[in-house]
């Protein structure tokens, strides 16, 4: 019962966002452009957003059940409709800088290619950044969790680099590496390396030591006690800290891929930029917001299948 008068509350916050999503429809099939612009665009791309948008949202509050979903489609369609009034009014005069919504997701219609291709080139470089900095984060966090001598010599250095953002070192890392995309893995590999070793050398410290003095009683040596021991009880705080570590690993790919590589949602958008081209600026932009949120969906929705049974 308590279930079902949840649900009735919602309907109001439900039907106000289908309203907007149908005004959004209207707006743009039968508003006209009451003043003049550079060029007029298809609105078949813009209207299939919407509806993805839409079902996305629809699927979302059935299985969320939270008014907060509601609250943030009614706020993203509020927004495009004001976007589409304020543009087709002549409000918004600067086609150059502001396009409309119908210009910027036709991009996705003109170079569905070239942004594939860009997208791919960005999950490649992230993967071998992501996967080698963790790798061997975790492995030298290890040793430097279990041997006092390494930990004291390799933690202070760590708590300075960590200071440095990771893309001051790309104007020299283009330098010492071979090409662009080298650069951009080492980029990658030095904002996740640090913290994901300073992270697993703070987990090895908080180890029940009982847990060590019983493994050491039934004469467990160094590699079965890094291995059988301390690997598996760190190993969900690595885990839980995978999809915050991806998420500034992306930002500085797409940094990195902005300073010269030729391949990359970061290199679209500078390309772009050079051209004066703010719509697929603003299409790249659009782009990195989309992959991240899959990424980060997925990374959560693995990280509480991997670590279940520690509940």
């Amino acid at each position: 019962m308590k279930r079902l008068l949840l649900d009735r509350k919602m309907y109001v916050e439900f039907g106000l966002a289908a309203v907007l999503f149908a005004a959004n429809i209207l707006l743009t099939i039968f508003m006209p452009y009451l003043t003049e612009h550079k060029r007029y665009y298809d609105s078949g791309a813009y209207i299939t957003v919407l509806a993805i948008a839409f079902v996305i949202y629809v699927f979302g509050v059935h299985i969320t059940r939270k008014k907060s979903t509601s609250d943030i489609a009614v706020v993203v369609f509020a927004f495009f409709a004001v976007w589409e009034t304020a543009y087709k009014t002549g409000t918004v005069k600067n086609d150059l800088l502001i396009p409309s919504p119908e210009g910027l997701f036709h991009v996705f219609v003109e170079k569905p290619e070239e942004i594939w291709l860009d997208v791919l080139g960005s999950l490649q470089l992230l993967f071998w950044g992501f996967f080698l900095a963790i790798l061997f984060g975790t492995l030298l966090g290890l040793l430097a969790g279990w041997i006092p001598r390494i930990r004291e010599v390799l933690l202070p250095i760590s708590n300075v680099i960590t200071l440095i953002p990771p893309l001051m070192f790309s104007a020299y890392l283009i330098m010492v590496f071979a090409t662009f995309r080298e650069a951009a893995i080492a980029v990658i590999f030095f904002a996740v390396f640090w913290p994901t070793f300073q992270g697993t050398v703070a987990r090895v410290s908080q180890i029940d030591r009982a847990v060590i003095e019983a493994a050491r009683t039934m004469g467990v040596g160094t590699l079965g006690m890094l291995g059988k021991v301390i690997l598996p009880y760190c190993l969900p705080g690595i885990i839980r800290s995978i999809s915050k570590s991806l998420r500034g690993a992306f930002m500085c790919l797409t940094g990195a891929e902005m300073l010269g590589i030729n391949l990359g949602v970061g290199y679209f958008i500078e390309k772009y930029k050079s051209f004066a081209d703010y719509r697929c600026v603003l299409a790249g932009i659009v782009t990195v917001g989309v992959i991240t949120t899959v990424i980060d969906i997925l990374v959560n929705k693995a990280e509480k299948t991997l670590i279940r049974w520690e509940e």
